[in-house]
Formats: C-alpha cells, sequence, structure tokens
C-alpha cells in the first residue's frame, strides 16, 4: 500500500462556483491510495456547498485537513459538524 500523502491547496474562495471544481479535483485525490491533506490556508472564505464536499470526503477516512481558519471552525460548528472543525 503507498502511504504517500497527497496535498491540495487550493488557492481561490471555495465556494457554491468552486465546488464542482473542488468536488472533482478531491474525488481524483481519494481515486488513489495514501491519504489526502487539503491545506485550507489561502482560503478566505469557504461556503456551506464545500463544507458539504468536505464532509463527504472525510468519509474515506483518508481525508485531513490542514491551515483551518478559525473562522471556517466558527462556520463547520455552526453548520453541525465540529469534528471537521476539529472539536
Amino acid at each position: 500500500m503507498d502511504t504517500t500523502n497527497s496535498t491540495y491547496s487550493p488557492t481561490t474562495d471555495l465556494t457554491i462556483f468552486e465546488a464542482v471544481d473542488f468536488r472533482n479535483r478531491l474525488v481524483t485525490l481519494l481515486s488513489q491510495e495514501g491519504p489526502v491533506t487539503v491545506d485550507l490556508t489561502l482560503v478566505h472564505q469557504i461556503d456551506s456547498s464545500c463544507i458539504q464536499i468536505l464532509l463527504a470526503a472525510r468519509r474515506s477516512g483518508r481525508l485531513m485537513l490542514a491551515g483551518v481558519s478559525e473562522q471556517f471552525r466558527l462556520k463547520a460548528t455552526q453548520l453541525g459538524c465540529p469534528e471537521l472543525a476539529g472539536h
């Protein structure tokens, strides 16, 4: 089993307008073996559509998040998924 960690670092906001591309990128990464890290350091805004995509991807058991802002933590908690925010 390959344990190479694939990292994806979006450089734009993650809103409904980017949701299809974001989902497709995660599907591609998760179709490969090994853990996948999404680094949210450069993401200033994320909406519920992309949080839902992250939740679905997390079901793989291989998704990790990095660079999570306090704004993301608050939004994830407000949407009822504090586990995504690391709480």
